[in-house]
C-alpha cells in the first residue's frame, strides 16, 4: 500500500507537505523537503506535539460578556528535519544540477515516508539519494530520519549538516479565516549540547517540553545561533541517521538510539497487526482502496491515545484551524475506530472525561447554572472559538459527544465504562438542554442556538440537534435502568456524586417524547429549524456564485438566505434512519442538495450515505469520489495547510454506513447494501460485542461472518 507523489511542482510539493506527514498521535512532523526551504513554493516547516499549545489573548473591538477571553493555538517546537548535504562541497538542491529517476511515497504496510532520485550535480557528479522517515508508534516520542547515499561516478566526501530550528518557516494567508493570522513561538529553556539536549516551553500557557537528538555519523561540530542549532557531520560509509525524542508530560527519551533498521521492523510489526482489522479491499474501476485506506492511517497518525489528547482537525500534518479538537472527533473519526480499533475509539471518549470539569467551567461563561457544556473548539478543554454564532453556539457538540459514548456502548457492552465515565458525560452534557429549554404547547423546544450549518446560525429548534438531544434524552433513562439493574452500588454513587434524583429522570423522558421536530408538510421534509424554509432563495446563480461563500460574502448576506454550508438536517437522515419513511428521506435529501453549497469537508460524505442507501447510487458515487479524493486531488485548494480528518473519518463511513448499509437492528448487525456499478466487491471488518466479523459485499451476494478467535 504506498502513495506516490514524484514530481516536484509547485502544488505537489505544497500538498505533499501534508500528505506525506510522519505521526504516530503525540508527534507529528510536515513532510517538508529535507534540504531547506526553496522561494518557488510557499512551505509551512513545522513539527507538532499533540497537546503542546500556547495561550493567547482574544481581542475584540466590542467585547461583550461572556465572550471567551483567551485562545489556544497549537505552535511548532523546534523542527529538525532540515539535512544540508554537501557533496564534493556541492550543496545538494533541486533547483541546482539535474534531478533524475525520482520518487517520492508513502509506504502505508511499513508506515515511512520514502524520497529516492539521482542527483546530477552542476559539475557532473552523480549521486543516488535515499531519504527514509518515520514517526514511530512503538517510541511515541521519537521520529527517525536515514539517508543512504550511492556515489554513482565520483568519491567525493560529503558532509552534512543538521539545522534545529526552534522558530518555523511559515507561510500564512491573511485573508483565509481557517488560519490563525497569529505566529506563536515557543522559549528556549536550556541548551546542553554535551548531552545534545535542549528543553523548551511556552510563555503563557507554561508547557515544557525537551528535544534529545542522536546523530551516528561523526559530529565535527555543534553550535547555537540565535534561531537554531547547526550541528556538521561527515559522513562515514554510505548512510546517515538522525532520530529526534520529543519528551512531553513523560520524560523518557525511549529508542533514541535505535537503528533505522530496528525502528522499521518494529513499526512493520505494529502496522501488520494494525492492518489485519483496518485495511479495507475494494474492487472498483477508481483507485477507492488507495483513498480509503489512506484515510485510515492518515487518522491514525494524528490521533491521541493517551487519554488526554484528542485528533484535531487537520490531525497533526498542519496548523490549520490552529490544532484544535472540535466535533469532527467524535462524529466523524470515531466511528472508524470504533468498528476498526474499539480500545482506541474509546480513549477519544476518554478525552473528553477527562475534561469534563472545564466543561462544567465552560458553560458559566453563558450564564447557565448547571451540567457541563463542551467547547466548540479547544485543545486543552477551554473554549478557543471567538466567532460565538457560528462557534460556540454549536451547542450540538454536547449531543455529538453523548452519541459517540452511547455509540461505543452499543457496539461493546462496556458498562464498566459507561458507569465510569459515559453516564455523567450524557447527564452533564443533558442537563445544559434542559436548562435552555422550555415546554411550550405540548412540545419541547431549543431556541437560539447553532446547528452543524454554519451559514445559519442562532436558530430555534435545529432538527439536527434536537433529534440528537431527543436521543441523549432516551438513553439517560435506559442506561439507568442498566446500571440500577447490573451495577447498583455504582449506581448509588452516582446517584449521590451527580445529585441525580428519580423527577429528573422523568422530566428527560418526557422531553424526549415531546422533543419538536420541525417538519413541513406541503414539501413533505424536515425543516432544517423552525424558521429556514421561510427565507428567500439565494440570489445569485451557481455561475454568478464565487465559492466558498465565506471567504467572499458578509455573514449577513449569507444569513439572510436558504443556503447551507453542509449537511446538517441530511446528517439527521443519516444518523436515525428508521425515524423516517422512503418518501421523506428522498425529498428531504433533494430539497437540501439543491440549498447546499457543500463548502465544508464534511458534507459529501454525509449526502453519499444517505444517497446510497435510497439506492441512488450514481448520486451517492459521485459524491463519495469528492469527498474520498478531497486531500489528494487538494479539491478545496487548502491540503496544504492540513488534512481534512472529518473528510476523511467520512469516507470510511460512506462505505461502511452507505454502500454497505451497515447497522444495528435488535442488537444485531444486518447490512443492506447498494453498491456502485464502479464498485465490484467491499470487504472490511468490524467489531460487535467484542467479536470480529469479516463484512464481504458484491453485485450478487453479501455476508457477515464471525472471525475466530485470535484471527
Amino acid at each position: 500500500m504506498k502513495i506516490y507523489l514524484n514530481d516536484y511542482e509547485t502544488e505537489t510539493l505544497e500538498k505533499a507537505e501534508s500528505l506525506f506527514f510522519n505521526g504516530n498521535g503525540l508527534i507529528g512532523l510536515r513532510g517538508n523537503l529535507e534540504e531547506g526551504y526553496y522561494d518557488h513554493f510557499s512551505t509551512n516547516r513545522e513539527t507538532y506535539i499533540n497537546g503542546f499549545y500556547e495561550t493567547k489573548d482574544i481581542h475584540y473591538p466590542e467585547k461583550m460578556y461572556g465572550f471567551t477571553p483567551t485562545g489556544e493555538t497549537m505552535i511548532s517546537v523546534i523542527d529538525g528535519q532540515t539535512t544540508l548535504i554537501t557533496i564534493g562541497g556541492e550543496q545538494f538542491s533541486i533547483t541546482e544540477g539535474e534531478i533524475s529517476a525520482s520518487e517520492r511515497y508513502l509506504d502505508m504496510a511499513q508506515g515511512i515516508t520514502v524520497r529516492s532520485l539521482i542527483w546530477t550535480s552542476p559539475l557532473g557528479r552523480q549521486t543516488k539519494i535515499t531519504i527514509s522517515r518515520l514517526a514511530s508508534f512503538c517510541y511515541k516520542n521519537l521520529f527517525s530520519l536515514k539517508i543512504d547515499f550511492e556515489r554513482l561516478n565520483h568519491q567525493e566526501e560529503i558532509e552534512l549538516t543538521t539545522h534545529l530550528n526552534f522558530y518555523p518557516v511559515r507561510t500564512i494567508d491573511k485573508n483565509d479565516p481557517r488560519m490563525s493570522h497569529d505566529l506563536q513561538k515557543i522559549t528556549i529553556k536550556e541548551i546542553n549540547l554535551a548531552e545534545n539536549r535542549c528543553s523548551f516551553g511556552t510563555e503563557y500557557s507554561h508547557l515544557e517540553a525537551e528535544l534529545a537528538w542522536s546523530i551516528n555519523n561523526q559530529t565535527v561540530s555543534q553550535t547555537i545561533e540565535e534561531e537554531r542549532i547547526v550541528i556538521h557531520t561527515k559522513l562515514e560509509g554510505d548512510s546517515y541517521q538522525k532520530n529526534l525524542s520529543y519528551a512531553f508530560q513523560q520524560p523518557e527519551h525511549t529508542g533514541l538510539n535505535t537503528h533505522f533498521s530496528k525502528l522499521v521492523q518494529l513499526q512493520t510489526q505494529f502496522l501488520e497487526a494494525f492492518w489485519q482489522s483496518a485495511k479495507v479491499k475494494i474492487k472498483s474501476t477508481e483507485m477507492l482502496e488507495e483513498s480509503v485506506n489512506y484515510s485510515t492511517f492518515a487518522l491514525l497518525q494524528s490521533l491521541g491515545t493517551n487519554g488526554t489528547t484528542s485528533i484535531a482537525a487537520k490531525g497533526l500534518s498542519g496548523s490549520g484551524y490552529e490544532g484544535h479538537y472540535f466535533w469532527d472527533a467524535e462524529m466523524f473519526v470515531f466511528p472508524v475506530f470504533l468498528h476498526l480499533n474499539p480500545a482506541l475509539a474509546k480513549q477519544l471518549l476518554t478525552y473528553r472525561y477527562t475534561i469534563l470539569d472545564k466543561a462544567r467551567e465552560n458553560r458559566q461563561l453563558f450564564g447557565y447554572q448547571t451540567g457541563a457544556l463542551y467547547p466548540w473548539r479547544t485543545i486543552s478543554g477551554t473554549e478557543s472559538s471567538p466567532f460565538f454564532e457560528g462557534g460556540a453556539a454549536q451547542h450540538h457538540i454536547n449531543a455529538d459527544i453523548a452519541y459517540a459514548f452511547i455509540q461505543y456502548y452499543r457496539y461493546t457492552d462496556d458498562l464498566a465504562f459507561m458507569a465510569d465515565c459515559g453516564f455523567e458525560v450524557l447527564l452533564e452534557t443533558a442537563r445544559v438542554f434542559t436548562e435552555i429549554g422550555y415546554m411550550k404547547n405540548d412540545q419541547f423546544h431549543i431556541d437560539k442556538i447553532t446547528g452543524p450549518d454554519e451559514y445559519t446560525v442562532l436558530v430555534n429548534d435545529n432538527y439536527y440537534t434536537n433529534q440528537l438531544v431527543a436521543y441523549q434524552f432516551q438513553w439517560i433513562n435506559r442506561l439507568a435502568q442498566t446500571l440500577k439493574e447490573q451495577q447498583p452500588e455504582r449506581w448509588g454513587t452516582l446517584i449521590e456524586k451527580l445529585h441525580l434524583q428519580e423527577a429528573e429522570l422523568q422530566e428527560f423522558a418526557q422531553f424526549s417524547e415531546k422533543m419538536a421536530l420541525p417538519f413541513d408538510e406541503e414539501k413533505g421534509i424536515i425543516a432544517q429549524d423552525r424558521d429556514f424554509l421561510k427565507k428567500g432563495p439565494w440570489p445569485y446563480s451557481k455561475e454568478e456564485t464565487k465559492y466558498p461563500l465565506l471567504l467572499n460574502y458578509h455573514p449577513l448576506t449569507i444569513y439572510r438566505y436558504q443556503i447551507s454550508k453542509q449537511a446538517d438536517a441530511v446528517l439527521a437522515l443519516m444518523l436515525f434512519p428508521d425515524t423516517f419513511d422512503q418518501a421523506t428521506i428522498e425529498k428531504s435529501i433533494a430539497y437540501y442538495d439543491a440549498v447546499t453549497t457543500h463548502d465544508s469537508s464534511l458534507s459529501y460524505s454525509t449526502f453519499s450515505t444517505v444517497y446510497s442507501r435510497l439506492g441512488q447510487v450514481e448520486k451517492g458515487y459521485d459524491y463519495f469520489l469528492k469527498n474520498a479524493r478531497t486531500d489528494l486531488d487538494n479539491s478545496h485548494k487548502n491540503t496544504k495547510d492540513g488534512i481534512h480528518t472529518a473528510s476523511m473519518g467520512g469516507t470510511f463511513m460512506t462505505i461502511v454506513y452507505g454502500f454497505c448499509n451497515l447497522q444495528v437492528v435488535n442488537d444485531e448487525l444486518v447490512i443492506d447494501p447498494h453498491l456502485p456499478a464502479e464498485i465490484e466487491e467491499i470487504e472490511f471488518y468490524t467489531y460487535f460485542k467484542n467479536q470480529k466479523y469479516r463484512i464481504y459485499v458484491d453485485h450478487q451476494k453479501h455476508l457477515i461472518e464471525k472471525q475466530p478467535e485470535g484471527k
